[in-house]
């Protein structure tokens, strides 16, 4: 299970993010991977940008593993629409992740009955910028629209509903493992 969100632009300085639930291999536990790819080049001809060129760069890349607890501040963070960043290091990596909330102008169009035309108003929409820094790489950056931040939580809440249903599938099947001494 996945959400894949690319958003390339002109001046290549786009990336693409997949949330994705994967498996830990410790724990053999449900876990939160994101993944972030960034833009490799702009077509103006076709107006479409294109990821796949920076694939086998390491540079360009980046994975990283969320626990739950990480994945339950994600989904605070965005549903009160708060600030949240955290910190990883693995080696000689360190990585800083952060979700900042910010409002976006947008503008709806609507149909004026009175005038018989259609008219454009402006509105504010929620939005938040997830950045994902490494030491001694690449900074990958992006805007997440409102629509984009409910699938996030939805999968989020269906991770954190795995990690449990796993923790209890295993308890059931330690417990029916567990035999009485029967008495000769």
């Amino acid at each position: 299970m996945s959400i894949q969100i690319y958003k390339p632009n002109k001046s290549n300085s786009g990336c693409g993010f997949s949330f994705s639930v994967g498996v830990d291999r410790n724990s053999q536990e449900p876990v939160l991977f994101l993944s972030g790819i960034l833009q490799h080049s702009w077509d103006p001809k076709n107006n479409r940008g294109t990821f796949i060129g920076s694939k086998d760069d390491p540079n360009k890349n980046i994975t990283v593993k969320f626990n739950e607890f990480e994945c339950g501040s994600i989904i605070s963070c965005l549903r009160n629409r708060h600030e949240w960043n955290t910190f990883h290091q693995s080696n000689d990596t360190k990585t800083t992740i952060k979700l900042s909330p910010w409002d976006k102008e947008d503008s709806v169009k609507y149909y004026d009955p009175s005038s018989k035309d259609f008219k454009t108003k402006k509105q504010i929409i929620p939005a938040f910028g997830l950045s994902v820094s490494r030491s001694k790489g690449n900074t990958f950056k992006m805007p997440l629209e409102p629509g984009e931040v409910e699938c996030i939580i939805v999968l989020l809440e269906n991770l954190l509903s795995k990690i449990y249903m796993n923790r209890l599938d295993k308890l059931n099947k330690s417990q029916n493992s567990y035999t009485e001494p029967f008495d000769d």
